[in-house]
């Protein structure tokens, strides 16, 4: 919302369930620009005056989403096993009845519950297209996870199965169709919740540190340094290094719990990565396929840390609605899935598949 400071006082001008963007003031009128958004309001532009008293639309740059099946948001709460209180976003398809249990998808990082008033807007890219699985009937749930020093990827585990169960518990998901997605930092997490949990019938994730003890000299190839600080004092919060507690950097190791893992797993990684390594991608891969374990990877040349080019962010979006709708849903399996592709069929195997729209649920049953 909007509020004034006068005089030491706080006068709340509006206050709404939606985000606001940035406001812009004109020069030498009193009127202010401003976007407003939700999950199912499009953040157009609206013109307001200087106490926020009469709003005027003054863009409709998303017409088009009124063909199709949006769904709604809300929040939940939920606690960890000592008492901290969490909170998650928990996206309903429109199509949902009272009773009955979704397929769910469970995208995480590290707070996501201020995107409560998020609009999805509909891309490509190395995630799911939120808007396209709430569309075809999945819940899109995204959680915040609490951290501590030394335990980053077993705080990811027990939030994630937290808010996991609340929304079982809610009565909402399908606990027998629940798929988990991350990326670089949560790509990580996926990996290592894949070891250790049950929960979950899928596993998507992508760009991950996989061994903390060689990824920790291992170098942000962009920058030139190392990940001796980013591992001790920056986003990984371990605290100390492997020299001084091996055995914590090894238990928090995703690789360290390959031999009990039987969760399927998609892995993204662009061979070109100046951020993670490649080579804790095909460390991953390596020892999952020594175990018999099962685990597609999609190795993409040219690409970095996420995914650039429009026909690999395409044909990765492609493969993820498949591997999911398979899981999660029980659809066949392609060939790519059950029979995989030779390393010289790659390029002529991405033009075949990449071609085509991402399946989205339309109001007229498409």
């Amino acid at each position: 919302g909007f509020l004034r400071l006068d005089d030491g006082r706080l006068e709340t001008l509006a206050l709404e369930d939606l985000r606001y963007g940035a406001p812009r003031k004109a020069a030498d009128a009193d009127r202010i620009l401003v976007t407003r958004q939700d999950w199912q309001t499009f953040p157009d532009l609206w013109v307001t005056d200087g106490d926020f008293s009469s709003w005027t639309r003054v863009t409709e740059a998303n017409p088009w989403q009124d063909e199709y099946l949006w769904g709604r948001r809300i929040l939940f709460d939920y606690e960890l096993a000592d008492g901290t209180p969490l909170q998650g976003t928990l996206a309903i398809p429109e199509t949902w009845e009272s009773g009955q249990r979704l397929p769910m998808i469970v995208r995480f990082y590290e707070q996501y519950s201020q995107d409560l008033h998020a609009y999805p807007t509909p891309t490509y890219r190395h995630q799911p297209n939120f808007a396209g699985y709430v569309s075809r009937g999945y819940l899109l749930m995204q959680p915040d996870v609490h951290f501590r020093t030394r335990t980053t990827h077993s705080d990811m585990l027990e939030a994630i199965e937290a808010a996991t169960q609340a929304v079982i518990d809610l009565g909402y998901a399908d606990p027998d169709a629940i798929g988990l997605s991350g990326h670089s930092f949560s790509g990580g997490g996926g990996a290592y919740i894949a070891t250790r949990s049950k929960m979950f019938a899928a596993v998507a994730h992508g760009a991950a540190p996989i061994n903390l003890v060689s990824e920790f000299n291992q170098l942000f190839v962009g920058s030139g340094q190392n990940n001796h600080s980013y591992d001790i004092y920056g986003q990984g919060r371990y605290g100390t290094n492997p020299y001084d507690d091996f055995d914590l950097y090894w238990d928090q190791s995703p690789i360290s719990g390959v031999e009990e893992m039987d969760t399927p797993v998609l892995y993204l990684h662009g061979e070109a990565d100046p951020i993670v390594n490649w080579e804790q991608g095909l460390e991953w891969y390596n020892a999952l396929r020594f175990l018999g374990k099962p685990i597609i990877w999609l190795s993409y040349p040219d690409e970095g840390h996420g995914l650039s080019q429009l026909a690999n962010r395409i044909d990765f979006q492609r493969r993820l609605e498949q591997f999911f709708g398979h899981h999660l849903r029980g659809e066949p399996a392609p060939d790519w899935m059950t029979e995989g592709v030779p390393h010289l069929d790659k390029a002529r195997h991405l033009r075949g598949f990449a071609p085509g729209p991402i399946g989205w649920g339309g109001r007229s049953g498409g």
